[in-house]
């Protein structure tokens, strides 16, 4: 039933987040949330950590995720959710790592700029981030990272 409802989550039905038993109002609930990128920069094919901490008041059901603002050619952002954890009886401290792969793919494409990092605790915001994703490049050669190797672009 999960699979089938799992747009509808992603999409804060709050019907559908009742009916697997997760409280919409469990973000306002939280305590210090903290989300902190090991940096603010980050170039396209490195990797970014990302540490986060969440303290649940009481025992609640929790779904904890992530959200990423990717910037696209033209300038403006388009949203991709990711899943962290989910914990049925959360009560205590909640933290932990995930990690950003800013590879190119061929169903997401990368651009420069600054990206927004959102933690999401059953499909609402409770912390941002932001990082700024470059280029790299070496003496005007555009260095690009892909699966069947590094080439080198001249700017």
């Amino acid at each position: 039933m999960r699979r089938g409802l799992r747009t509808q989550f992603k999409q804060e039905n709050p019907d559908v987040l009742a009916l697997l038993g997760y409280d919409i109002t469990a973000a306002e609930k939280v305590t210090d949330v903290t989300l902190q990128p090991e940096s603010d920069v980050a170039v396209i094919g490195g990797l970014t950590t990302v540490a986060y901490t969440v303290r649940a008041p009481e025992t609640m059901p929790v779904y904890l995720g992530y959200r990423v603002d990717y910037v696209r050619q033209n300038g403006t952002t388009t949203a991709k959710d990711f899943f962290c954890k989910a914990d049925d009886s959360a009560s205590q401290l909640l933290q932990g790592v995930f990690r950003l792969k800013w590879q190119q793919l061929t169903t997401r494409r990368l651009y420069p700029g600054v990206h927004r990092l959102t933690l999401l605790v059953n499909t609402q915001v409770v912390a941002e981030s932001w990082v700024t994703l470059k280029e790299l490049s070496i003496f005007g050669f555009l260095i690009i990272n892909n699966k069947k190797g590094i080439n080198y672009k001249h700017r």
